[in-house]
């Protein structure tokens, strides 16, 4: 399964049979992720094909997760839309140490020399930086430089930078906890979008374009009284269907994997890959990434 970039993460599904799913999700480094926007899709779009249906519930620990079939692309991309937790620029276990909160668009020598940052939960934690042009070094540096900070940064967050490329078109690329620079983070676009929000930058109800390395979706937010609840909606695409032993994926020796491969579903988002990679490159960003 794809969704946006290459993902080198797990996911385990368990179908309960009642109209809904219980869902976990691991980072390359073995750590629990509390939640994979991204991950929510792929899982989505599998139990939607295989109970037939518009609209199923997905829990993963205390949360539901409500998964949509959408419209495909026009390259013919199948694409599914998740409500993900709703926002929260007052989080109980701060993510930032010693500040006043809620944490918005603030200077902190800590995180950045130059930058300001926003820093909210949905749930896992986030920092957002909004940034003129994207310097993937600096992106790197910072994050990194969250990670090894416990003192300042206690749980640790993915570090977003975010450049606006029009009204309601953005590129985001983060710098995932446990997993580094990726070419694609669910809950950090979601995040991004509420920051957006947020900074009085775009209505909370747009429907905001995104751009990440590793291919576009769409985030808004659904508001009830100061509520925010992001919707994520982008690609899901099966690549490959294979049956594997378990002892042989938790052995040390490489993984042959063989099985069905789903050529239309690659050759439709490999077209939108690259439409979505040309539109950067025009932009002056050149992030690098695996597909191909």
């Amino acid at each position: 399964m794809r969704v946006e970039g290459r993902q080198r993460r797990i996911y385990f599904v368990q179908d309960t049979a009642d109209g809904a799913a219980n869902a976990w999700f691991f980072n390359p480094d073995g750590s629990p992720a509390l939640l994979c926007g991204n991950g929510m899709r792929a899982a989505g779009r599998l139990m939607l094909d295989r109970h037939q249906a518009d609209e199923m519930v997905l829990h993963t620990g205390p949360y539901a997760f409500t998964v949509r079939a959408a419209e495909s692309t026009a390259q013919g991309v199948r694409q599914v839309a998740v409500e993900l937790p709703a926002v929260d620029f007052t989080p109980h276990d701060p993510i930032v140490a010693g500040v006043a909160w809620p944490y918005v668009d603030q200077a902190n020598p800590a995180y950045s020399p130059q930058r300001t940052v926003t820093a909210l939960a949905v749930p896992n934690s986030h920092l957002i930086t909004l940034v003129d042009r994207y310097d993937e070094d600096e992106l790197i540096a910072t994050g990194s430089r969250v990670a090894d900070d416990s003192a300042n940064f206690p749980i640790g967050a993915n570090v977003s930078f975010v450049q606006r490329l029009g009204e309601d078109e953005v590129y985001i690329r983060t710098f995932e906890r446990g997993a580094g620079l990726t070419e694609s983070c669910g809950s950090g676009v979601s995040a991004s979008r509420a920051t957006l929000s947020r900074l009085g930058l775009v209505d909370p109800d747009a429907r905001v374009l995104v751009r990440n390395p590793g291919g576009p979706s769409h985030s808004w937010l659904q508001q009830t009284g100061d509520v925010w609840q992001p919707v994520l909606e982008g690609n899901a695409t099966v690549i490959l269907r294979t049956e594997v032993d378990t002892a042989d994926v938790l052995g040390d020796a490489p993984l042959d994997v063989a099985g069905e491969a789903f050529m239309d579903e690659i050759e439709a988002f490999d077209a939108l890959f690259q439409d979505n990679l040309k539109t950067l490159r025009t932009a002056g960003i050149n992030p690098a990434v695996a597909w191909h």
